[in-house]
């Protein structure tokens, strides 16, 4: 707007000159109808005349040119504006759903790890019933063997408690004994079976609750062993519950690196966009400062051929005072033509310096490249990691090949550096895990069944 209003100036002022060189025309003719002027000076007069409306045509012509230029300049540049502003907002929703998607890995973090403490729980538990189950059956066997001894002690005690059987007959010299003997020894005799029968009797009874005892073992012992199964199978439905929810966790995370960098990708390709707006503005910068160069020149010319004409043209004005003041006159308006020259040097300098910081940002281009070839490789590791065996080295992790220098690093490949650090973490934890979970399914048999 600035070179507009120095354009208005410019105008105004050649008018007011030309108005001038009119009023000084008239006093020429004047004396050129005086006897013994030469005919001559109203035809040159009247040339110069005609070369000043040329040049001051010019001159309109070049500012309205100038204008146009100018116009276009804006109009085009206020397109870039709305280009740049386009992708900057949707940088700007790459960024928020970058962080949506950092939130979402958080969570799933956190639901891993409360899985993998339920885990431990679990297998905290299935270890304190496993040492319950084998005290239980160790103090069972300690009770069986200790129901045995005392079967045995038992047995023992009432074969020794039974009297052997006497003789069928007694002998002759026995029968002439006096009967005062026999009586009470026939009263023996009758009591020797009855005590047989009572003896038999109490050993039958503690065969009978021995056989009992032994029983009620059994069927206690039976259905311990259909507890612990129970609770086994239990704890084994509980782990591959476990497990698959561990694996859909890390389907979830492996989704959530996906879209990350489905989301990176865009990201860079927004910024080369961003990028290319901003070379095609420099271009038209260049092209717009080449036209102010041309058009200045021109300019600088023509105030030059006005200089030297008004400086060359003798003056009708008889008197000291006039020429002096015309010429200050013209001075003046030059120099304040070539202060306006000067200051649209100093702003066009300034969109210099502008460009050359433009210039300085195609530097990154390297760094844009830099993680394109990042994220291929990071898609690479992920499919041969989904595709290999957990053996498989798929490689160092991204964050090894990352671009430390500040001078390259914008704020979106700051945040995917930290994104690729706290990646690496997870894997390692991850891993870590994975190496935790194979000791404790080797060092926790299923026991087979007995």
């Amino acid at each position: 707007m600035d070179l507009g209003i120095v354009a208005e100036k410019e105008d105004v002022q050649l008018e007011d000159r030309n108005e001038e060189m009119h009023q000084l025309g008239d006093p020429q003719e004047e004396m050129g109808k005086l006897p013994g002027s030469k005919t001559d000076f109203p035809v040159r007069m009247v040339l110069s005349e005609e070369e000043k409306l040329k040049i001051s045509k010019d001159l309109v012509e070049l500012q309205i040119e100038t204008n146009k230029m100018k116009e276009r300049y804006e109009m085009e540049n206020f397109e870039l504006k709305i280009k740049m502003q386009a992708l900057e907002s949707r940088v700007q929703e790459l960024e928020l759903g970058s962080a949506r998607v950092t939130g979402e890995r958080d969570s799933l973090r956190e639901r891993l790890r409360a899985l993998e403490s339920s885990r431990q729980q679990l297998a905290e538990e299935f270890i304190i019933l496993k040492s319950n189950y084998l005290a239980l059956g160790r103090e069972l066997e300690q009770e069986v063997m200790r129901n045995e001894e005392l079967t045995q002690e038992l047995l023992s005690l009432a074969k020794e408690s039974i009297p052997p059987p006497g003789p069928a007959h007694q002998s002759s010299p026995e029968l002439g004994t006096g009967r005062a003997a026999a009586r009470p020894r026939s009263a023996r005799r009758g009591k020797q079976p009855e005590d047989a029968a009572a003896s038999g009797q109490e050993q039958q009874e503690l065969e009978g609750s021995l056989l009992g005892n032994q029983d009620h073992i059994k069927v206690e012992l039976e259905k311990l062993k259909k507890s612990h199964d129970e609770q086994q199978q239990k704890l084994e439905e509980r782990v591959l519950a476990l497990g698959q929810e561990l694996q859909e966790a890390k389907g979830a995370v492996g989704a959530g690196r996906r879209r990350l960098v489905e989301q990176s990708a865009v990201l860079l390709t927004s910024q080369g966009q961003l990028q290319e707006v901003e070379a095609e503005n420099s271009r038209l910068q260049l092209r717009l400062k080449e036209l102010n160069e041309e058009y200045r020149s021109r300019l600088a010319q023509y105030t030059r051929d006005v200089a030297n004409y008004m400086d060359s043209k003798p003056s009708s004005v008889t008197g000291p005072s006039k020429a002096p003041a015309g010429q200050a006159a013209m001075k003046s308006f030059v120099d304040s033509m070539l202060r306006d020259i000067r200051a649209s040097y100093r702003s066009r300098e300034e969109q210099l310096a502008r460009a050359a910081r433009g210039y300085k940002k195609r530097l990154k281009d390297l760094a844009r490249k830099h993680e394109n070839l990042l994220i291929a490789y990071g898609l690479q590791r992920e499919q041969i990691r989904s595709l290999g065996s957990p053996a498989v080295d798929c490689g160092p992790a991204e964050l090894h090949f990352c671009i430390t220098e500040p001078e390259l690093l914008t704020n979106s490949s700051r945040e995917l550096n930290r994104l690729r650090e706290e990646k690496a973490e997870l894997e390692m934890q991850l891993q870590e895990l994975q190496k935790k979970s194979l000791k404790g399914a080797s060092a926790f048999p299923v026991p087979p069944e007995q």
